[in-house]
């Protein structure tokens, strides 16, 4: 226990002397983080009581859809947070150079354990903490909470609903790495992954989510049909659904509220002990599980097998560019932290299209059409301005420390930073297009707005790239060999804020043209809105032409005159 404290105590003075140092990069990282949280928080809290209070409009079915969708929000966040702890005990638990310090020192396995725990659930909580609290902070002002509710409901209600799924995420990696000894991570990853896609989709059929598309107007039966659908897709053992009900027992009479509340505090009780004595009986052996995978020589292998087909590229690209290129594809493979975060964002988008599915197809109005699009096209903006900067901008940084060797060769810097772009770029573009092609058919949409979708996915993809790759290189982290760390960087921030930003510009000025083109096809009256398309297509090339040329050539110019 006394190593515990002291290790707690030296990251406390260590973040303590974080903040008062006086670096100009320290005060710009805390700046844009603190601008980031701030904008994250409001724009949360706006949107939530926006939603709620709308919500609490539509007389009594209001308060029941309200109370749905407070349901299926905890649930996604439960999800994230187990998925979230996964991922990162991976590098905190087994593959991080401050865990294998602790194991050199007279801490017990036990001890080191306690600790990277703690560190564990901070770093994959905090974030959808601050999804978390908006929500609470928005149902309560929207049903008039106290200000003690408030507090309760954050402390007693949110923290026991993250150490939970914390707990469950760290007892299934210990589990992965123990079965590692006899299954290939890699497999053990691929059947979790498609077991939590089924379980998704099971729910999603299960719980009949179309049943919020009901045109409730239309029959009264049907409207029954549709109040008493909203009480029986709720699972009453799971936290989330605890959650939900704490929220409503403030503002109902007959509510329970001391049963949901205990059930939670056991919950976090039982599984923190019950992690206790799991990792006093295996931790120790699964992390020697890991350091025998990292070490592992393979010495009787296949020649054939060692070099797969899938690595055999074009012999018309340049001998260093293929084999730069198949080292970064080899990397992304073997990276479990990599590609199972990957993975997690490909099992989000297949849990969005399967929910489109449930989407009403006989939308008529023009206006509706067009909101629901660029609903759908600012999705998919967000959904590639995350991969840049999680996936992209660590790209150059990961070369390392030895980035010096590459300079010291015969291969000029220029073609690895077109390396880079290239490889990011066509796999975004494939994966955007597919996404925005496949959940337009769903939607129903077609013609005019599935040609517009098909181009501005391009440009969006070219500039996100050139953007994340050329801030890469302006603000490099060769020391760090985590991605996460380097993509929650200044610079990682500051491009993140950018791509954001980016994309925001490149939703609004397309909407303006394509409502007026909208109302033009509802109204022969109406002059067609030559002089709208003009001044967004300008703004748009603009806007493209920066974001692809400025950060290129500012990355190369700062990469290329870099001392190593």
């Amino acid at each position: 226990m006394r190593i515990i404290i002291h290790s707690l105590n030296y990251k406390l003075l260590n973040l303590t002397a974080y903040f008062q140092r006086s670096n100009m990069e320290h005060g710009i990282r805390f700046i844009v983080s603190s601008i980031i949280m701030i904008l994250f928080f409001g724009g949360s809290l706006y949107f939530f009581y926006y939603v709620f209070n709308y919500l609490s409009g539509l007389y009594d079915i209001g308060f029941l859809l309200m109370d749905k969708v407070i349901s299926i929000g905890f649930l996604a966040i439960f999800i994230m947070l187990v998925i979230s702890n996964i991922v990162t005990a991976i590098s905190t638990l087994y593959r991080s150079y401050e865990t294998t310090y602790y194991f050199s020192t007279p801490a017990s396995h036990l001890e080191v354990f306690t600790i990277r725990f703690i560190d564990n659930v901070i770093y994959s909580t905090w974030g959808v903490l601050l999804l978390g609290i908006p929500i609470v902070i928005a149902y309560g002002m929207v049903r008039g909470f106290l200000w003690w509710e408030y507090l309760f409901e954050i402390f007693c209600v949110l923290i026991p609903f993250t150490i939970i799924p914390a707990c469950i995420g760290v007892i299934l990696t210990i589990v992965i790495y123990l079965l590692s000894k006899y299954i290939r991570p890699r497999s053990i990853f691929t059947i979790a992954i498609s077991l939590a896609v089924l379980a998704a989709v099971l729910y999603l059929r299960l719980g009949q989510p179309s049943s919020l598309a009901y045109n409730i107007f239309a029959d009264w039966r049907v409207l029954n049909r549709f109040l008493g659908s909203l009480a029986a897709t709720n699972f009453p053992f799971l936290p989330s659904y605890w959650v939900s009900q704490t929220l409503r027992c403030f503002v109902s009479d007959n509510g329970n509220l001391d049963v949901y509340v205990f059930a939670l505090l056991s919950t976090t009780a039982f599984l923190l002990r019950f992690v206790y004595v799991f990792a006093k009986r295996y931790y120790y052996t699964s992390w020697q599980a890991s350091v025998g995978m990292q070490t592992a020589t393979g010495a009787v292998v296949n020649k054939r097998w060692r070099i797969p087909v899938f690595f055999h590229l074009p012999d018309w690209l340049s001998s260093d560019f293929r084999s730069v290129l198949a080292k970064d594809l080899k990397l992304f493979i073997r990276e479990p932290a990599q590609w199972a975060q990957f993975s997690v964002l490909l099992v989000l988008l297949i849990i969005y299209l399967v929910n489109l599915s449930h989407f009403p197809h006989n939308i008529s109005d023009k206006f509706w059409r067009t909101v629901i699009s660029f609903a759908n096209f600012a999705f998919t903006g967000f959904i590639l301005a995350t991969l840049s900067v999680r996936f992209v901008y660590p790209n150059i940084s990961l070369e390392g420390k030895s980035f010096w060797v590459i300079t010291s060769s015969p291969m000029p810097i220029k073609r690895l930073f077109w390396e880079k772009f290239w490889l990011a770029f066509i796999t975004f573009v494939l994966l955007a297009e597919l996404l925005a092609f496949v959940s337009n058919v769903m939607l129903g949409l077609r013609g005019y707005m599935m040609v517009l979708g098909f181009f501005s996915i391009l440009l969006m993809s070219m500039s996100l790239t050139s953007l994340a790759v050329g801030m890469g290189a302006i603000f490099p982290h060769f020391e760090e060999r985590n991605p996460g760390r380097i993509a929650s960087s200044v610079g990682g921030m500051l491009t993140t804020v950018v791509s954001l930003i980016y994309v925001a510009l490149m939703v609004i000025i397309l909407a303006l043209p394509t409502y007026r083109y909208s109302a033009y096809v509802i109204d022969g009256t109406i002059d067609f809105p030559t002089s709208e398309f003009i001044t967004a297509g300008i703004l748009i090339l603009v806007l493209n032409l920066t974001t692809i040329i400025i950060p290129i050539k500012v990355g190369l110019k700062s990469i290329e005159s870099r001392d190593f």
